[in-house]
Formats: C-alpha cells, structure tokens, sequence
C-alpha cells in the first residue's frame, strides 16, 4: 500500500534524547492512499488523562485511539513517538493487554516487545524515557500484561462450550461459512435455528453445507399463535425464540449462549462479533456474564405499557429508566441464565406468545403492516432484556462496563472520525493477527527508516474553525 510523502504532521521532531519540559499535546495527520485522502486528529493529553483513568481507577480504556496510533504506518509511528513518545508507548502496551484476550499470545508479546524496543532506541533512551516512567502509567502497563497471563496461565483460561440461538424469518444464513464476515467458531458449537415464518427443514442442509462438521444444527419450528384480543397472527419477532430456548433448554445450557438475530450485521458489527466469538473459543472469557451486542443506545423514554410489562415480567415495578443497547442481540452465561428460576422464563414466555391479550395503545410511527401485528409485549422486552439476565435497570455502555473484559471495553461508535480506520469493529481489526503477520523484523525495518514525511507543524486550533 503505497503512503504519499505529501503529508501534514503535527508534531515537533526530536532528534536526540536531549532534556526538555513538555511535548506537544495535539497532532494533525494528512495522508493519501491512492487518490483518496484523509485526515485525523488526536490529542496527546486526553490519551494520557484517559489511560491514567482506566490503570488506576478502571475508567474507559482509550482502545480506539491506541488501535488508531498502533496501526499507522510504522514511519509515522516513529515520528508520533519522537513528538510523544509516551502515548505511542502506553499505546502499545494497552492493545497488547486487550489482545491477551482475543488473539494468539504472540500478537500480544509482539506489542510488548515493541513497546521495549522504542523505549531502548537511541532517540528515546534517557531523559525521554525516564519521563514515560514517571508521567505516564508505563509499569503499571507492563506489570498489567503480566498479571492478566499469570491469570490466564493458573486456569483462567478456560474452553466454553457454546449455543447460537437464532430466530429465522427467511434471512440468508450464508454468513455463518462466511469467513471474511466470521473469522472463527468455537470448537463446541451447537446452533439452534428456530423458524418463526413457516419455512421447513431445508435450510438446515443449505446451513450444514459451509459450516464445520464439529458444529451441531438443531431445527425447531415456532407456529404464530393467535392474539386473542385482535383473533391475529402475533408477530412474535425473537422474543419468543429466546424465551422458549431458555425454557426448553434450561437444563441443558452451553457454557455461554449468543442471541442473535437471523442477520445480526443489522444492528451488531460483525468485528465486536468476532471479538467475542474469538475470546470464547480461546477460553479467555470464563467470567463473562452478559454482554450486550448491539451497536446503537436506545434512548431512555417513559411508557406505561413498557412499565406494565416490566411488573408482569419481575413481578416488581421499576425503579429507574430502562437504559439500554438496541435490538435484542447479546450474549449470556449459563450462570447467569440459572440465576433465575426457570418459572420465572415460563411467566415470561406466556406474556410473549399470544397467551396474554396485547391492549397497549399504538401512539406514534408502529411500524406496522396491520394494526396489532407487532406485538407490544416482545416491542417493549427489548428495553429490557439486560434486566431478564440480571442487569441493572440502567445498562452502562461498554467502555464504562468494569464487569467487562478489557477487550470488549470498546468506545460506542457515536461518531465517524474522518480517517481510513473509520471503526474499529471492522471486521479485519476483530479477527486478523495483524501484528503478528506483519512480523516484528519488518516493522523494526520500517520504523528505523528516517523517511522525510513532510513539514512538521504542531495542531494550530484557528485553522479551520467556523462558527
């Protein structure tokens, strides 16, 4: 991939260890690859305040900004480390803590070892490294990787068997044998297809035809029943799919099981996807409880029917707002389903399957082809799946998710930055060994290249602002 030198860097060039008081705190990045330009900002101190904040109080990790500042081309790495060399180090050293987790050990040993190697070069060796000692969390980082594989090592890790549970409305199965979307499966799969459109066993011939034979398939049809307050089809959505797998199965539950959607891409990335689905099959999320999937927050709102069936559901009213990820696709422990007795899913199941009359009242867009086709109940479970699986009312996002593995702590996309690294879910970041591929002595080639990238020129905030 060939990198225009014609390129902006807002950085000041140190050429040798000599002593100085501060760094420059924003950077400005413009590249072209091909005809296609882009550029990106990130700020020195926020990274350093963040990554303080998650090593000592466990606050939001800045995984995007270390991914984004690990995968720059490695000259530009070498000119961010002579402007910054602590935030190119730290960043490092948090991506080799989160890939622990989701990739073969020797990715994250590689970032280690870079991480070392740029502190031992000659430009950085000295007072400029003994600064990254002491005003930046760079042992805490070190000692962090370490503690982690200890654990892993002394039977943390631990290979999860696995239940993909997906509710089938006609969607086109073909992306789970599609290994440019799903990078991996863990080796003890079962995936229950549950048809809720009269569709017929065939599909599990077309499914077993790209899936490893290790995976088990188990069809279960699910006949719509009628509402009794409109004499209609209920249109059940995955509700009852979920519901009746929990029931039917709750004594025969895999280690962890994913709720997904007949095309969960809909809603969920197919790199946060992989993430999980990786960590599994490596063993490394024994504690995992529940995670949600999806990818947009549903915004907070009030609804009386929404309160009503939280009651009916619980048996007990709700004490905040239900705040939430959209869309109804996560995954959950065994432990954490058994948590709750299995009546308690049967309750849940009756108010879900046509059993209980649906008498909300439909204000606004509903979104429907006849009225009382979507049934209220399984619209408004949604809101409140986090709390079936013993969440808080009050779902934090997981970045903020302190419960959560460090490698599933990732930013919500609540904004595009403007740059080839537009989301970090991709599915590339998610599956492939990427530094490992790359090969350390290539890099090291690469990043001791003194290559003219262009005039440095540190971030000048009157440039471009428009009010």
């Amino acid at each position: 991939m060939a990198y225009c030198l014609a390129t902006c860097l807002g950085f000041t060039i140190l050429r040798s260890a000599i002593s100085q008081a501060t760094y420059p705190s924003e950077f400005r990045l413009d590249w072209c690859v091909g005809d296609q330009c882009f550029d990106h900002s990130i700020s020195a101190a926020q990274f350093q305040m963040r990554i303080k904040a998650y090593y000592q109080e466990n606050r939001r990790p800045p995984l995007r900004e270390a991914f984004f500042l690990v995968t720059l081309p490695p000259a530009y790495q070498r000119e961010m480390l002579l402007g910054c060399p602590g935030m190119v180090v730290l960043a490092h050293l948090l991506l080799a803590e989160s890939r622990l987790y989701t990739h073969d050990l020797s990715e994250s040993m590689e970032l280690v070892a870079r991480a070392q190697g740029m502190m031992e070069s000659p430009e950085i060796a000295g007072v400029h490294a003994e600064g990254v000692r002491k005003a930046w969390p760079y042992q805490t980082a070190l000692d962090r990787v370490e503690s982690t594989l200890a654990w892993m090592d002394a039977g943390g890790r631990q290979k999860l068997s696995t239940d993909i549970v997906l509710p089938h409305c006609r969607e086109d199965l073909s992306w789970l044998g599609n290994s440019s979307l799903l990078q991996t499966m863990p080796y003890r799969t079962r995936i229950f297809i549950y048809e809720k459109c009269g569709g017929d066993e065939s599909v599990v011939q077309q499914v077993s035809a790209f899936l490893p034979s290790n995976v088990q398939l188990v069809y279960t049809r699910l006949d719509d029943m009628a509402d009794p307050a409109t004499g209609l089809s209920a249109r059940r959505d995955e509700c009852t799919a979920y519901l009746s797998h929990v029931v039917h199965h709750f004594d025969n539950l895999a280690d962890l099981t994913l709720f997904l959607h007949g095309d969960p891409s809909d809603h969920t990335p197919f790199g946060l996807l992989n993430l999980v689905l990786r960590g599994i099959a490596l063993g490394t999320f024994s504690k995992l409880d529940f995670v949600h999937l999806g990818a947009p927050r549903l915004v907070a709102t009030y609804n009386p029917c929404q309160d009503d069936i939280y009651q009916r559901a619980f048996n007990r009213e709700s004490q905040h707002r239900l705040f939430t990820y959209c869309c109804s696709q996560f995954a959950v422990s065994k432990r954490r389903i058994r948590a709750r007795p299995l009546v308690e899913y049967v309750r849940m199941l009756q108010l879900v399957d046509g059993t209980v009359a649906d008498t909300c009242q439909r204000i606004g867009p509903s979104y429907e082809k006849y009225a009382g086709q979507r049934l209220s109940h399984c619209f408004f479970l949604e809101f409140m799946w986090h709390v079936v699986f013993g969440e808080d009312d009050e779902l934090p996002s997981r970045a903020d998710d302190t419960t959560l593995p460090v490698a599933l702590r990732l930013k919500d996309n609540e904004e595009h930055p403007p740059s080839m690294w537009k989301s970090y879910m991709t599915p590339y970041i998610g599956g492939h060994a990427a530094f490992e591929q790359q090969g350390h002595q290539n890099w090291l080639m690469h990043f001791q290249m003194n290559l003219d990238l262009g005039r440095p020129i540190q971030k000048n905030f009157g440039d471009g602002l428009t009010f």
